[in-house]
């Protein structure tokens, strides 16, 4: 996978593919303010553990049910 392709990759969520919207690179991105439930964390591919964000949308919708 070339670099371009890493970083269009690491601006979606590896779960639902949209654009998960994280302010990391700001500083201060609302998933630093909230607990990510290890069960979805566990469902993101191993090739993008700790690279892509899950969007917060997902997070809602885990926890819903």
């Amino acid at each position: 996978m070339d670099m371009m392709n890493i970083l269009v990759e690491e601006r979606h969520c590896p779960l639902c593919k949209e654009l998960n919207r994280c302010g990391a690179e700001s500083g201060d991105c609302w998933c630093f303010h909230t607990e990510i439930p290890l069960e979805l964390q566990e469902q993101i591919p191993e090739e993008l553990r700790g690279k892509a964000c899950i969007c917060q949308k997902c997070v809602e919708a885990f926890n819903k049910h």
